[in-house]
């Protein structure tokens, strides 16, 4: 039980808190969703309110929220909806009453745009998963603000599917917030337009792509995404980037809400990422609103360099080689949404994030008219030197190397882009005419695919024969080049555009000297076999070259006088891809590689997976174990202990006796800065690592933080290896797992588990857990050939088993990608020395052929069939 002390402690904080602790004390799990609110201290000071244009008062948010899970699966999206977790719940409001948050006047004032905008245009909103109120809560909201309606019934509004039917998705509680959000978001700033709800099977790139050609498809040129994967990675545009490369459509995707860093799909040059700003009135400012790049507790827009999305002509800043994000920005904080469906609450919510600014600028879009054909839209805020934009100058996002990325400023900065919408200017196409023509190879006269015609602000894409459509603005269109992989780009050229009309332009292009890059691919954990692997250049439109599966060896020939990027991947499982820069002058270039098999995925034929294990579990013990220390700040409170001091019970999924550090239960100060310090792990010998433990908590993001920090060298210095939650609550019965394979290889390796808090909460630890993992070659080489029927056509599905062992055995597969080698291929793991090998397969006749394998080599066998009978 509490003393009496501490009963009054938690009184003081109010009863949501004191419900969930006692849900921890008694050993049971707090609900799912629950959120406990900040603690309130007795000298706090409460934020003043904010007015708005309409007379509202609307205190900015305390605290934010994430209503997705923001650690999606590969290949999977998070909403960037974020819900204030310190609104009431307000189911309706009088005629005369005004939600707390920023309403469609407001936005319509900031951003200088028409009251009754966006008629005859179509917006599509696109999302994962059902929100079965979505309708009904949208005629809520714009009932509300008087906005007119938009209904089924009036053909305003339409839902469908992916496939564009009305087999709609499961509810989502989850997504039904971002839903809302971006349905309310269109409406306040284009309240005329129509909208198209597109919901998704799941939150799947892939279904969520298939979603955005589905809004294409029907007919929207102005498409919203509010949501996205964190990181840049080299497989992005093959994977979905054809879902977002709608020429003549406004695709708009947002930044993210994790502050320096980019997210897929906003890094692409085919879709207008939008940063955020926190938007409030300023009756000192001649436009009445004060607008700064985003921030609040630990959110803001995304922004950066994408490394692996080249760098669009339209972008002018020099601090970033490849895309930079954001292009503009709109409000990201404190705008009012209505919710009747989802753990994000019900009644009148304050949201915020990118994704609150993304739909807006997707109605900005619809309000400008439509985007002329084959155009980015994205550039055309580029194009307008400032017109029609507000510049934010102030805020920041983080810390990098290129101030502009992470830092508002005067012109283009990486959170709020090239600024906020002041009227329609930076969005509107205008009266355009045609540039037509043919494209050819200067020596051969034959057509070039794939070639660039433009200014870099407006730009076509030859097709296979060569041919264009370029879609240009009224007048003299200056600075037009035409450029293709392996040629020289031509000099500029100037065209005068008349309105509607149709002009042709043919133009040669002059192929560049091709020089050959060789080399050999081979394993490097051991074996160090040659392998066969796909060997592409990156960021062109080369088709990749295969190579030899018995020798490792490739050929290609690249243009000279430029620098590129292999990317190297084994056809076999289990290995890891590698990135090699070249740089090819006028000489032949020779770029080996070795390849590491994956010690995590550990699927690499010819290997055997070692692991080890060291785990603390606390047990029968009243102090730090043994190799084990606490470590207090002077100054502050009881640290980690191993008593159970409170009995609150182990609520980490583990069981008996775990360390626990206590700030919930502790006078009003000192406060708590403890560290709980591992024993030394030695990871000599280890090719990865992880750790894992068990935890409980309830976390308060204002006043608690829990880290994991590691260090290699006496603990002279530490490396953050893992952050606590993102999101207010309490959480229990919780496994997690840290990656330690940067660590590999390292001899003495320290772990801390540090606690501060100003008077927070409590955190629970046990069963702490480092394993490693390093892959040994057993005795053997690979077997490599091709089953082969009559006419030398390869045969796929055919069994090749060593006799000896039965068990080794593999089945042929196709090479559709490989020119240079037939269908039919196996590779085949055996130890060394002589092994006789049996091919079968239906309707042939079974063969034995002998193979020598060396140890670490590759041998070739090819095998061929006879029909049976």
């Amino acid at each position: 039980m509490h003393n009496g002390t501490t009963v009054s402690h938690a009184l003081c904080r109010g009863a949501s808190a004191l419900g969930l602790t006692a849900l921890v004390l008694l050993g049971e799990p707090a609900p799912a969703q629950a959120t406990v609110p900040a603690p309130v201290r007795a000298d706090a000071t409460v934020p003043a309110p904010l007015t708005t244009a309409a007379g509202a008062d609307v205190p900015a948010p305390t605290d934010l929220t994430p209503v997705c899970d923001t650690t999606p699966a590969p290949g999977h999206a998070a909403c960037f909806a974020l819900r204030a977790t310190d609104d009431p719940s307000v189911e309706r409001l009088s005629a005369a009453a005004i939600p707390a948050g920023l309403g469609p006047q407001d936005i319509q004032s900031a951003y200088n745009l028409p009251a009754d905008g966006g008629a005859g245009q179509t917006i599509a909103v696109v999302d994962a998963y059902d929100n079965p109120n979505a309708e009904a809560d949208l005629a809520v909201y714009r009932s509300q603000y008087g906005l007119p309606p938009c209904t089924t019934a009036n053909g305003c509004f339409s839902k469908v599917d992916q496939r564009g039917g009305t087999d709609y998705p499961a509810p989502s509680e989850m997504w039904s917030g971002e839903t809302v959000l971006d349905l309310d978001m269109v409406s306040a700033a284009a309240p005329e337009a129509h909208i198209i709800l597109v919901e998704t099977d799941n939150d799947s790139l892939d279904n969520l792509g298939t979603g955005v050609d589905e809004a294409v498809k029907r007919g929207a040129k102005y498409v919203s995404n509010s949501y996205g994967r964190a990181g840049d990675f080299a497989s992005d545009t093959a994977n979905w980037g054809s879902h977002y490369d709608h020429p003549g459509v406004a695709v708009v995707a947002a930044s993210g809400d994790n502050g320096y860093g980019v997210a897929f799909p906003s890094t692409l040059a085919t879709v207008t990422s939008v940063g955020g700003t926190t938007l409030a009135p300023d009756t000192d400012s001649p436009r009445g609103w004060s607008e700064t790049a985003w921030q609040r507790d630990s959110y803001a827009p995304g922004s950066g360099c994408a490394a692996y999305q080249p760098k669009p002509a339209f972008q002018k800043d020099t601090g970033c080689a490849g895309r930079s994000v954001a292009d503009v920005s709109a409000v990201a904080d404190n705008v009012a949404v209505y919710s009747s469906f989802g753990s994000s609450g019900t009644g009148w919510l304050r949201y915020g994030g990118t994704s609150a600014a993304t739909p807006v600028i997707a109605a900005v879009y619809a309000l400008a008219g439509p985007p002329r054909p084959g155009t980015e839209p994205g550039s055309y805020p580029y194009a307008s030197g400032g017109t029609g934009l507000n510049d934010i100058t102030s805020g920041s996002n983080g810390s990098c190397t290129a101030a502009y990325l992470c830092t508002a400023g005067t012109g283009y900065d990486g959170p709020t882009g090239l600024g906020t919408p002041n009227g329609l200017a930076a969005f509107r196409s205008g009266p355009s005419g045609t540039l037509t023509g043919t494209v050819t190879d200067a020596a051969t006269a034959r057509p070039v695919s794939g070639a660039t015609v433009g200014d870099g602000l407006d730009v076509a894409t030859t097709r296979a024969d060569g041919t264009y459509t370029l879609n240009l603005p009224v007048g003299q269109a200056d600075g037009l080049t035409v450029s293709a992989f392996g040629y020289t780009t031509t000099e500029p050229f100037a065209a005068q555009i008349t309105a509607e009309a149709r002009q042709t332009r043919d133009v040669t292009l002059r192929a560049i000297p091709r020089r050959h890059v060789q080399g050999t691919v081979r394993d490097s954990s051991g074996h160090g076999w040659p392998l066969y692997a796909r060997v592409t250049v990156a960021g062109s439109p080369e088709a990749p070259v295969w190579t030899d599966p018995v020798t490792g060896a490739y050929d290609l020939s690249l243009p000279e006088g430029a620098a590129y990027t292999l990317d190297i991947s084994a056809a076999l499982p289990g290995y890891e891809p590698l990135a090699r820069d070249v740089t090819v002058g006028h000489k032949q270039v020779r770029t080996d590689a070795s390849l590491t098999a994956d010690p995590d995925e550990a699927t690499a034929v010819g290997y055997r997976l070692d692991t080890a294990s060291r785990t603390e579990s606390f047990e029968a013990t009243t102090a730090a174990p043994a190799g084990w220390s606490v470590s207090n700040t002077a100054g502050t409170g009881d640290g980690w202990q191993f008593d159970d001091p409170i009995q609150r019970g182990n609520a980490t999924g583990g069981s008996g006796a775990f360390a626990v550090v206590e700030s919930d239960q502790g006078p009003f100060g000192p406060h708590q800065d403890s560290t709980l310090n591992g024993p030394i792990y030695d990871l000599s010998k280890a090719q990865s690592a992880q750790l894992t433990f068990k935890a409980a908590w309830i976390a308060n993001l204002s006043q608690q933080h829990m880290t994991v920090d590691a260090s290699t060298d006496g603990g002279t210095t530490w490396k953050n290896v893992w952050a606590g939650p993102k999101v207010s609550g309490a959480a229990d019965h919780l496994t997690v797992a840290v990656p330690l394979r940067q660590f590999a290889g390292q001899a003495s390796l320290r772990l801390h588990f540090h606690f501060k808090a100003d008077w927070g909460y409590f955190w629970e630890l046990d069963d702490v857990d480092v394993s490693t993992r390093a892959l040994v070659p057993v005795p053997g080489g690979l077997t490599v050939g091709t089953v082969r029927a009559a006419r030398s056509k390869g045969v796929t599905g055919a069994v090749v088993t060593d006799t000896a062992d039965p068990e080794t055995t593999v089945t042929t597969v196709a090479t559709p990608e490989d020119p240079a080698v037939t269908d039919g291929l196996y590779t085949l793991f055996t130890g060394p020395g002589r092994h006789a090998l049996r091919v079968t397969a239906p309707g042939y006749r079974t063969v034995t052929r002998v193979a020598v394998v060396h140890a670490d080599g590759v041998t070739r066998a090819n095998v061929r069939l006879r029909a049976d009978g």
